[in-house]
């Protein structure tokens, strides 16, 4: 993991975007519209964006929830498996760079 805080929002704002492209391929047209406002301020540097990424997580039909590209599932399972994988593996990247960033002491 990145230590300094320039090097998280960074990293951060990568993850986001490759999120972002995932959830164009899958037509998920709310969470792109949603993880868009999030970015934005990640990537001004400003604490508020990683607490809105963060925002996304918990509860019930929230980010932590979503399941994508349903539409592939009966007719391509494994474009529908490996969408998914994919999903979860950059859902739990962003929300470890989101948190490291949102816990720093010092701002």
């Amino acid at each position: 993991m990145v230590n300094s805080l320039a090097g998280q929002f960074t990293a951060l704002s990568q993850q986001l975007n490759q999120l972002i492209s995932l959830l164009e391929e899958s037509e998920d047209r709310f969470w792109v519209a949603y993880i868009k406002r999030g970015l934005k301020q990640v990537d001004e540097n400003k604490l508020a964006g990683a607490t809105f990424i963060l925002g996304c997580y918990g509860g019930e039909d929230t980010f932590s929830d979503v399941v994508i590209a349903q539409h592939w599932e009966k007719d391509s399972p494994l474009k529908y498996q490996n969408a998914n994988a994919r999903l979860g593996q950059l859902r739990n990247e962003i929300f470890s760079t989101a948190s490291a960033i949102a816990s720093r002491r010092h701002w």
